[in-house]
């Protein structure tokens, strides 16, 4: 699912800007529309290399069935396997510690990755002030409420309903992050 994602993010026509190619994606769970940027070289905000392109589309799940024609990137059974656990979160010690515990060391990757790319003070309290982001897959938003933090506009989108739940409530609890905009969404749409 992640690689569809890059593939399609990859194949949306783009605009050249300045420094910067703005790769334009609407999502249709905000007003306003959300702009992906991607330098003109070809990595994406990383010194990994950029994933090679698969020359034939990759298979999709069923969304109902074997015999079903509609068809979907959603696992169900990951579906409901994080609906069932879906109000622990925010629970740093339940099932998603370890995600909590790698919490810390993925935003140090991003803000010093992020900043270096669009030449931002990586010590300012809110360098992502201007930017917007789209946390695919947030869950409980457990990444899209620190980005909100340093000052980025957010959208938070997620195919479970229970996720988005728990993500709207305890976003609400901040001032901050109750300005993040969570869908109930598919990356297929």
């Amino acid at each position: 699912m992640a690689s569809n994602l890059l593939i399609k993010l990859r194949s949306l026509s783009t605009a050249t800007n300045g420094h910067h190619t703005l790769a334009r994606r609407y999502l249709s769970c905000g007003e306003a529309p959300l702009i992906l940027i991607r330098s003109a070289g070809a990595r994406l905000y990383s010194d990994v290399p950029s994933l090679p392109q698969p020359s034939t589309p990759l298979p999709r799940l069923s969304q109902s069935g074997a015999n079903s024609s509609t068809s979907s990137s959603v696992d169900q059974s990951e579906l409901a396997k994080f609906a069932s656990i879906a109000e622990t979160w925010w629970d740093s010690e339940g099932p998603f510690k370890p995600l909590h515990a790698i919490n810390p060391t993925r935003l140090a990757f991003i803000r010093s990755t992020l900043c270096r790319h669009f030449r931002r003070d990586s010590n300012s309290a809110r360098p992502f002030e201007g930017l917007k982001f789209a946390d695919i897959g947030c869950g409980g938003g457990i990444l899209s409420e620190p980005l909100a933090r340093m000052g980025a506009s957010v959208t938070g989108v997620d195919a479970g309903d229970k996720n988005i739940k728990i993500a709207r409530l305890h976003g609400g609890l901040d001032p901050v992050t109750s300005t993040i905009n969570y869908c109930c969404t598919t990356a297929d749409g």
